[in-house]
């Protein structure tokens, strides 16, 4: 999952707070792969870290550092993160997400960009929308009718995360590859929560996250 703003940028306006600045920490161990704005890189495999709201940001940050997060053998992307956090204190994986939470959203995207994204992770196929509506109300119970997410749940914003990212985490749960360890209690619900979907429901699902973010509250 996770991980230097320019003049101007949304990244340079955002508050720093301590004891580390997490803007710093944010340009040393992050921003090389999930971009200067935080809004990710689909050609490397990075997601949206901004927006996220800090709770889970700092969970998961943990779960890299502590292991129960990018241990599975599958989880490649995973494995590169955790040696991204080593290190780090708790007050400063607190004062990072507190940052990136602060960030704005990504502007929805457009069929061009959805196309790109798509083919850089593996020309994943267009989903059914008004299909994914449907299966989407067994998600919208933890993650919200709009994809806004719950803290109290663990269970994060998708409206405004890359579609292609949302995909591969879904099939990594489904496929036990996400979840798996005892110490990921938020993981371990969500596998259950996916355990009836099959290949050809992902892509349909996304495609009514990515729906709810170009028209919020339909």
């Amino acid at each position: 999952m996770l991980m230097a703003a320019g003049p101007g940028g949304a990244a340079a306006q955002a508050p720093d707070a301590g004891p580390s600045a997490p803007r710093a920490l944010y340009v040393a161990a992050c921003a090389s792969c999930h971009g200067a704005d935080a809004q990710g890189n689909p050609l490397i495999d990075a997601p949206v870290l901004a927006g996220l709201s800090a709770e889970y940001l700092e969970r998961q940050l943990d779960g890299f550092r502590r292991g129960w997060r990018g241990r599975h053998p599958e989880d490649r992307e995973g494995a590169e993160m955790r040696p991204m956090i080593d290190g780090f204190a708790d007050a400063d994986l607190a004062a990072l997400a507190g940052w990136l939470a602060s960030l704005p959203l990504p502007a929805p995207a457009g069929a061009a960009a959805d196309d790109a994204e798509a083919g850089a992770a593996g020309g994943a196929p267009a989903g059914d929308p008004s299909r994914g509506r449907t299966l989407y109300a067994a998600c919208a119970v933890c993650h919200g009718r709009s994809g806004e997410g719950n803290d109290a749940l663990g269970a994060p914003r998708l409206a405004g995360q890359a579609g292609w990212y949302t995909a591969r985490q879904l099939r990594k749960f489904v496929d036990g590859v996400r979840g798996s360890h005892p110490d990921d209690t938020s993981g371990a619900s969500m596998r259950t929560s996916v355990a009836d979907l099959d290949a050809r429901d992902v892509p349909d699902v996304v495609a009514w996250i990515e729906a709810l973010q170009r028209a919020p509250g339909e």
